[in-house]
């Protein structure tokens, strides 16, 4: 080992002191400036390691957990036949270790923190394991002190690979490595991945709202819907498709198609007697129990109450009554011939049969289905430069709702939401593929 590089060890072993070196140290003329080895070294390194001494624990044969310290540390790794590192780290390791030709090296930019979307790498970490592990490569997974971050990942793994649930697999990782303590955001995520076995499930309603409170928490700091938060808005659901989905929902006063019945969130009335805050359920893994993963972040006031204009002004939903608001039928002319007279009547039955068909099934699921709260579609054109407002059909300006990215919104089942996206039954109407053909007729 040369002398540089024993001077990279040294310094992100952390036995420079920080400070040391001085921020604007003066340019060395020629290759024999007494400072020439360690300003150099200086700019190769990051200038926060001083995690501690080199710490890691062996989890199982061949996988490793611990902290940046160890993760730079050569000898170390050398020792210990270590040939992959994986950082999970808010910067990547000196270029003494990435540039090893001899390391096969991965990193994750992540911080610390609970609104940390983790979930979405761990397939990819998980792999990058797995394979390591079967080509004989010795593995270590760190963060800046291998106790959240990594140890998140880490667990992920051994949940994929033994079918665990995150206590399990918590239990055999924190065997060998005592002080591992994910933050309360990744344990959340660490349970998702369990309840969507294993895998990263799109469709999984829990998923959704993850990523949408994700969304929220961005909205809120940029006052607008960040590019890189564009996949939480689903496309237009009116746009012609190969395969349309047999059940819609659309606007009751020029029957736009608003919603697909695949982009409605579900969620279950809050009990009666309840208290405000968190509500706790044990929802099926096929729906996502919103008041389970919702908060007003701090917000002393109360969330609003779900509102829908008419005539007379805003009026609210919730009556305190606990009755489903009515979905009344707009008044409309008369048709003009006998086949549009037909056709209108086939279709104010069918919709009343189906919509009770629709509340009943829901009811037996134990679902709340007085309000229609959805994903964030794409012809709401205002969420994604306003924080809250209203929905307005885009085919006939209607109000059919609203939205609110930073506030929770009250259903009249007494559940709170957030973000929240919805249609009012009394603007937009439930609608099979029966009736879908009727409209064309």
């Amino acid at each position: 080992m040369n002398e540089g590089a024993e001077i990279v060890v040294k310094k992100v072993a952390g036995h420079i002191p920080k400070g040391s070196i001085p921020k604007n140290p003066p340019k060395p003329k020629d290759h024999h400036h007494p400072h020439h080895h360690a300003l150099s070294t200086y700019r190769l390194t990051r200038e926060d390691i001083s995690g501690g001494p080199v710490n890691l624990d062996q989890i199982e044969p061949g996988l490793w957990l611990g902290n940046v310290t160890a993760a730079a540390d050569l000898p170390t790794l050398e020792k210990l036949a270590i040939r992959s590192v994986l950082t999970i780290d808010s910067c990547p390791l000196p270029a003494h270790v990435t540039e090893n030709p001899g390391l096969r090296v991965k990193y994750i930019q992540a911080s610390d923190v609970p609104r940390e979307d983790l979930i979405k790498h761990f397939e990819e970490t998980n792999k990058f394991i797995r394979d390591s592990l079967a080509e004989e490569r010795n593995v270590l997974v760190h963060c800046y002190f291998g106790v959240s971050r990594s140890a998140t990942i880490v667990i992920a793994y051994m949940m994929d690979k033994y079918r665990l649930s995150y206590e399990a697999a918590l239990h055999r990782v924190k065997s060998r490595r005592r002080f591992v303590l994910p933050n309360p955001g990744f344990i959340t995520q660490l349970k998702l991945f369990a309840l969507m076995n294993y895998t990263i499930d799109p469709q999984n309603d829990r998923y959704k709202l993850f990523r949408l409170k994700l969304a929220a928490d961005n909205v809120r700091k940029a006052k607008r819907l960040p590019v890189n938060c564009m996949d939480v808005v689903k496309p237009d659901p009116a746009v012609t498709q190969e395969s349309p989905e047999p059940i819609v929902y659309r606007c009751r006063k020029c029957r736009r198609v608003v919603a697909r019945k695949s982009n409605l969130l579900m969620h279950k009335p809050k009990p009666a007697g309840a208290s405000g805050g968190h509500h706790s359920t044990s929802s099926p893994a096929k729906y996502a129990s919103l008041g389970d993963i919702t908060d007003t972040e701090g917000d002393e006031s109360p969330p609003p109450v779900v509102k829908e204009d008419d005539a007379e002004g805003d009026q609210e939903v919730a009556t305190g009554s606990g009755e489903e608001p009515v979905a009344q039928e707009p008044e409309s002319e008369p048709p003009k011939d006998g086949l549009s007279y037909v056709t209108e009547h086939m279709r104010r039955s069918s919709i009343g049969s189906d919509h009770s068909h629709d509340r009943s099934s829901s009811e037996k699921d134990g679902m709340c289905r007085k309000i229609f709260f959805i994903e964030p579609l794409a012809w709401m054109t205002d969420i994604f430069h306003n924080t809250q407002g209203r929905l307005y059909c885009p085919k006939c300006t209607v109000k059919l709702g609203s939205f609110n990215w930073v506030m929770a919104t009250k259903c009249p089942c007494g559940a709170e939401i957030y973000p929240a996206f919805y249609l009012v039954p009394s603007k937009a109407e439930y609608s099979t593929v029966v009736q879908n053909v009727q409209v064309t007729v």
